[in-house]
């Protein structure tokens, strides 16, 4: 009996010591799996921040233009702002789509960030129009960056005309020549020439003026002129170049009539796919700095096209003269009525807005 009791008691201390190791043992990888959840807790998060945010972002124009080129140091400058936490994969040459599609592949998320030219949507942008009217004043992308900003900001009703997107920033075009095929000094020769325009007031003023517009992409002005389909065109200095019109165009005129709109959006989701620090570095490269970089850079390379074709042989730029200027001024001035009665027929402020664009004029030009 003494032997059974002394075997069962080392039975016990055996299972006993047993016990404690597995116990022991629980806890260690207990430990060891806290260890590892905290270590995933503090990785995870670091590898996903090593990981950059990407986005398409979309571009109708010429590869090698100069808003082309501006558009990629505006990237690069973002890029680096972000520590490379952001990248931009860009998608010039409407690769992606048509730019009279850019608004909606923006919208559904088919692309993150593009360029639009308001004058390719006719009446879906009726107020941004007002800086596209006819002899308006502006004399340069850079001022017409500004005030085409400085509208958006103060009045809520130019916002609502681009519903369901981020707007990054809003600018304009200098004022641009026409090209045509035949030398153009006074309204007479313009008449039933038919020219290549954006909608809206451009080609209000072209109809006033007695020609023919034609709304068509960028991308086929070249083989239109090329092919006698139109006449001439309209369109920026850069583009010109970026297009290469100057070898199937020999005339250029010059008057101060008029500069495109455009806007640079992002899609809402995309947007919102940023942490508040990276949309705060956005921030300062867009609206208001946007803008003037933008208009700027519109400028510098308008000049540099412009001083290309004047050298060039066979070329030659017509400088509209004053008094040709003001009886073109009188003769599109029912373009400006035509627009206001538009959008106050709407219930929009067009009167406000207007007054508002001439008084910034005046401010930003004496």
């Amino acid at each position: 009996m003494l032997r059974f009791s002394s075997n069962s008691q080392r039975v016990n201390r055996k299972e006993e010591r047993t016990m404690k190791e597995k116990g022991s043992l629980m806890v260690f990888n207990g430990i060891c799996m806290m260890v590892v959840a905290l270590f995933l807790m503090m990785v995870i998060p670091t590898l996903a921040q090593a990981q950059p945010i990407e986005f398409k972002v979309y571009y109708h124009g010429a590869p090698t233009g100069g808003q082309s080129l501006f558009y990629q140091d505006w990237i690069k400058q973002v890029e680096k702002a972000t520590g490379g936490r952001v990248k931009m994969s860009y998608f010039p040459g409407a690769i992606l789509g048509q730019p009279t599609e850019a608004y909606e592949m923006i919208k559904s998320g088919v692309i993150d960030i593009a360029c639009i030219v308001q004058g390719l949507f006719p009446n879906r942008f009726p107020l941004s129009d007002v800086v596209q009217l006819p002899f308006l004043g502006l004399p340069s992308a850079e001022v017409g960056s500004r005030i085409f900003w400085e509208l958006y900001e103060k009045f809520p009703q130019i916002k609502t005309e681009y519903p369901d997107v981020k707007m990054l920033t809003l600018y304009t075009d200098a004022p641009t020549p026409i090209g045509t095929r035949k030398p153009v000094r006074k309204v007479e020769d313009i008449k039933g020439m038919k020219i290549r325009a954006l909608a809206g007031s451009p080609t209000e003023m072209l109809r006033a003026l007695g020609a023919i517009p034609v709304l068509m992409p960028p991308t086929d002005i070249y083989e239109s002129i090329e092919r006698k389909v139109i006449d001439g065109w309209m369109i920026s200095w850069e583009a010109v170049g970026g297009f290469r019109l100057q070898e199937v165009t020999d005339y250029f005129l010059l008057g101060n009539m008029y500069q495109p709109n455009l806007g640079l959006i992002m899609n809402l989701n995309s947007w919102k796919r940023l942490p508040p620090d990276l949309q705060k570095i956005f921030d300062e490269h867009i609206g208001a700095a946007g803008a003037k970089f933008f208009g700027i850079e519109f400028d510098r390379y308008n000049k540099g096209v412009k001083d290309q074709v004047k050298a060039m042989k066979g070329k030659e730029v017509i400088q509209l003269s004053p008094s040709e200027a003001a009886r073109w001024k009188q003769m599109t001035k029912p373009v400006w009525d035509k627009w206001l009665a538009g959008v106050e027929a709407k219930g929009l402020p067009g009167k406000a807005i207007l007054d508002e664009a001439e008084r910034l004029v005046k401010k930003y030009t004496q």
